[in-house]
């Protein structure tokens, strides 16, 4: 069995040595189990991310002194980006208007029941399709022309 202590603080950290960095990091920043394990994977992508700009790669003696410390790195917490708040669909509601005279309690009762206008669905032109059609059509005219000058040829070797 292998003591941390006797292992070269150069030796190149293996990926399970980063993904324990990382949640030892998460653990230390989060407040419940679930946010850690989401601070983990974020931290593992942090830990890569800074190792692989700064172009080199995170040793055991690297690994050995994020066990040791127990706050986590002011550089590391500020990579951390905050997933921003989903947007709900809001509803769109008109207020139809008729030819007739409507009042003004209609409105408000055709606004306030939300009637919900169905989105038309659009139908999405298949770029690749297209240019594999335009690809064809270039092809066909080529081997048409080259028909036309081999049979020109034929004709010429015949006589």
């Amino acid at each position: 069995m292998n003591n941390f202590a006797s292992i070269d603080q150069n030796r190149i950290a293996s990926s399970k040595q980063v993904w324990a960095s990382a949640g030892v990091l998460a653990g230390r920043q989060a407040s419940t189990p679930s946010e850690r394990f989401g601070l983990t994977k974020v931290f593992y992508a942090i830990l890569n991310q800074f190792y692989s700009e700064s172009d080199s790669k995170m040793t055991h003696g690297d690994v050995q002194n994020i066990f040791e410390h127990d706050v986590v790195p002011a550089h590391f917490v500020s990579l951390i980006k905050k997933p921003k708040a989903s947007k709900k669909a809001k509803v769109k509601v008109k207020a139809t208007l008729s030819k007739q005279d409507q009042t003004i309690e209609e409105a408000i009762e055709n606004i306030d029941s939300k009637k919900v206008i169905k989105p038309v669905a659009k139908v999405a032109k298949n770029s690749v399709a297209k240019a594999m059609e335009t690809r064809i059509n270039k092809l066909e005219t080529k081997v048409s022309e080259v028909d036309t000058k081999l049979d020109a040829i034929l004709a010429i070797l015949q006589k």
